[in-house]
């Protein structure tokens, strides 16, 4: 993953995820927030949320998910984002640990530590007036 990617993922730490829901056959999308840590050895995006909500449970069912982290501007030479699709599992200790070192107050709320793979990445920097998107693909 090209460095500039990186680090525009370590210096915020709000996403926004969307996940397909099944409704008598009908598919509709269902979004939400998160806070998140940056797992960089494993490019991998930490979240912490109640098992049981509406998201959580339907990312069980179809890991396959779709992420947004942007940086909001008027300006459209100052807008930078990151679209990815990522895979939706359970983290494990370290990323677990790497979510509450980032967050400390968390361990008194309620939910499990979920990781994100990144299994592919957009990114945009208008700042930087790239011609062509960053574009990462995990091999």
């Amino acid at each position: 993953m090209d460095n500039r990617i990186k680090d525009f993922i370590a210096k915020n730490n709000l996403l926004s995820f969307s996940v397909i829901e099944e409704n008598n056959g009908n598919y509709e999308i269902y979004c939400a927030s998160c806070y998140y840590a940056f797992d960089v050895a494993n490019l991998s995006l930490i979240i912490k949320s109640d098992i049981e909500t509406k998201h959580i449970k339907l990312a069980m069912i179809n890991p396959n998910i779709g992420i947004i982290i942007a940086k909001d501007s008027k300006n459209l030479g100052l807008l930078k984002g990151v679209q990815i699709k990522a895979i939706f599992k359970k983290a494990q200790k370290n990323q677990a640990n790497l979510y509450y070192k980032s967050f400390p107050f968390a361990t008194f709320g309620v939910g499990e530590i979920f990781s994100l793979d990144i299994v592919w990445a957009k990114y945009t920097d208008n700042k930087l007036l790239l011609s062509k998107k960053l574009i990462y693909t995990r091999e």
